[in-house]
């Protein structure tokens, strides 16, 4: 059997064709055999030998995950800076603004100026404020997502899937 950590997650591989002394009891997980590692040990049975693998991920770590997370959302806030940068230069170029500024004064017959909300104090800070809420809300999600999976893991005995050397 192998058995390793690697980073944020804990695996168990194990032979599908021998019996190994050495695996030991883990919850019942090596009595677990999903369709595919099945299907596949019966593929194996035609002819030449077939490696065959099983691996079940048991453990994902919650600080590796969070730390992902957190990278995760800062490459996604890099993008969101530079879309919403991109949005407000074309609308302020293409003159969409004053256009909308316009039916909306003759709507209503009061001088409006929506230009105000183009400043560049006003769009940095909701441009802040949406950085700072999806790096929050992404690195907290994946920390949720880790604790939950090892929770789970007690119940279902991880996730199985099976490989083969073809």
């Amino acid at each position: 059997m192998i058995r390793g950590n690697y980073g944020a997650a804990v695996v168990f591989a194990a032979s599908h064709g021998g019996q190994d002394s050495a695996r030991g009891n883990h919850e019942g997980r090596e009595n677990t055999v999903t369709d595919v590692a099945e299907r596949l040990a019966r593929k194996g049975d035609r002819g030449e030998p077939v490696r065959q693998m099983r691996l079940a991920l048991a453990h994902i770590g919650v600080w590796s995950s969070t730390k992902l997370a957190f990278v995760l959302s800062v490459c996604l806030n890099v993008v969101t800076v530079v879309l919403l940068l991109l949005v407000v230069r074309f609308l302020t170029d293409t003159e969409v603004f004053s256009s909308v500024t316009g039916v909306f004064e003759d709507l209503t017959n009061k001088p409006v100026n929506l230009g105000q909300f183009l400043d560049p104090g006003v769009v940095g800070g909701f441009i802040a404020a949406v950085v700072l809420l999806n790096t929050v809300l992404i690195t907290t999600l994946g920390a949720l997502y880790a604790l939950l999976f090892n929770l789970s893991v007690r119940v279902t005995g991880g996730t199985f899937v099976g490989f083969r050397n073809s």
